[in-house]
């Protein structure tokens, strides 16, 4: 196990025993889909969200509010950041958004997922750091940008789908990420072993994992795709099915 991903479960499981000994909730940082999928092999324990429904990096909650008698959300700010003179002179990229966070020193685990939409930026970022992001985000690139605390669009970014029909001999992963990103079945397996795929928001190192309506799952390079409703089979024997790639 890589020694950062190992330092982060050690994290987790101290901070899972402090919770129960003290009957408190205790809050992770954002993890990535690796350190997320290292945990759940070693503890079931912990509710994870990441400000939105879909997202990849998430945060985890010890201490059950039915258990401890009370509630208390999660840490979670979401930051909009948009053009101060209402445009961006060039468009920008996650890479560009994430790139101005860590100039700034901001540690990658206490922001998740950076979400562009329409030339918007939305940081999801623990509350803590929030002040400290508003206050010394001031430009992206060559551009100055405006930054606020926001609600997170979520209506509009499941609207910002692509669909696609595809037909398939079997609903396995390796066989739809093959389809829906024009590789071969064979160019498709470094993926898996390399662990550049998730399911879900977990890495999945099985090719031969049936995908199911629902399930979301990334290919690093490729993007984030959502598995659709069945269309039943083709005369050849093909399984037709429906993928919403997010935009």
């Amino acid at each position: 196990m890589d020694e950062n991903i190992e330092l982060a479960v050690k994290r987790l499981k101290d901070l899972e025993k402090r919770s129960y000994n003290n009957n408190t909730f205790e809050f992770g940082g954002f993890l990535s889909p690796a350190e997320f999928d290292a945990f759940r092999k070693v503890s079931p324990a912990g509710e994870a969200f990441g400000g939105y429904a879909q997202a990849e990096r998430r945060m985890l909650r010890f201490g059950d509010p039915e258990e401890l008698g009370y509630d208390v959300p999660f840490p979670i700010d979401c930051i909009k950041v948009s053009s101060a003179s209402g445009k961006f002179s060039a468009p920008l990229s996650h890479r560009d958004f994430l790139g101005a966070l860590m100039s700034l020193g901001v540690e990658r685990r206490v922001f998740g997922d950076i979400v562009v939409r329409n030339g918007i930026a939305y940081i999801f970022c623990e509350n803590r750091m929030s002040p400290f992001i508003l206050e010394n985000l001031v430009s992206v690139g060559r551009n100055q940008v405006h930054v606020e605390i926001s609600d997170f669009p979520e209506e509009e970014y499941e609207a910002g789908r692509q669909q696609m029909a595809i037909q398939v001999s079997s609903p396995r992963a390796d066989a739809v990420i093959a389809h829906v990103c024009k590789l071969s079945r064979g160019n498709v397996t470094p993926y898996f072993t390399g662990k550049l795929v998730q399911l879900n928001g977990r890495i999945l190192e099985r090719p031969d994992k049936l995908l199911t309506e629902g399930d979301i799952f990334s290919v690093r390079g490729f993007g984030k795709y959502a598995v659709g409703e069945s269309t039943g089979v083709s005369k050849k024997g093909k399984t037709n099915i429906l993928i919403y790639k997010y935009v």
